[in-house]
């Protein structure tokens, strides 16, 4: 079996989720804080730096909806994914999932897990995983419930779901510096518009660039 795992954010989408997310929600009314779109533009130029502290980003993110209940976010969160997916699902999106239709496909990804659920329905792929949301009583809290799923518990969480199954070869695709944990852990990495600092390690390392989406 050949297993593919598929970054989400800028790589199995031509877009960013979470930005998208954040804008979703301050025209929508959840967000009251005027400032919250410049603090996440803050928060993604450390991300695409490799400097983001991801469990205060996390908790950043889901502070909006603390107190809302889990079907008030389902609500809200499953039209935006339609809307998402098809604004940034393009050919290069459509190509990977024919490339792939026929190996076990996952998406791990750093963005909010009841997103990336809805994103995973929708792009046909069964196994996703993402940051998750702590729920209390059927409220967000506000706060992630253990690691956000980022660099090495990326890894971690797929080798717990594996298990002993039998792989003939893993392939993993991103386009950050972030994800090189899981680039690393792969048997082939492609990496797709990679930022500054993953393309450096890519050209380094011999692993494939594909750099289609600036053509």
């Amino acid at each position: 079996m050949t297993l593919v795992l598929f970054d989400m954010d800028d790589t199995l989408l031509a877009g960013d989720a979470e930005a998208a997310w954040a804008k979703y929600m301050a025209l929508h009314g959840i967000i009251k804080d005027v400032t919250f779109e410049e603090k996440i533009k803050r928060f993604d130029d450390d991300y695409r730096q490799g400097n983001l502290d991801f469990s205060v980003y996390s908790d950043f993110l889901l502070s909006p909806i603390k107190g809302m209940t889990v079907k008030e976010v389902q609500e809200i969160a499953r039209p935006f994914c339609i809307t998402i997916v098809n604004e940034f699902k393009d050919s290069k999106s459509q190509e990977l999932l024919n490339r792939h239709s026929s190996d076990e496909c996952l998406i791990t990804s750093g963005t909010l897990s009841f997103i990336v659920k809805e994103v995973a329905i929708l792009l046909g792929i069964e196994t996703y995983f993402g940051t998750d949301a702590e729920v209390k009583e059927g409220l967000y809290t506000g706060r992630v419930l253990g690691e956000p799923n980022f660099g090495e518990e990326k890894v971690r969480k797929i080798q717990e779901w594996l298990g002993d199954r039998n792989l003939s070869e893993i392939i993993a695709y991103s386009d950050s510096i972030n994800d090189l944990p899981l680039l690393n852990f792969s048997s082939r990495a492609v990496v797709l518009n990679p930022d500054i600092k993953l393309r450096e390690i890519a050209i380094s390392a011999g692993w494939e660039i594909d750099d289609s989406r600036n053509d």
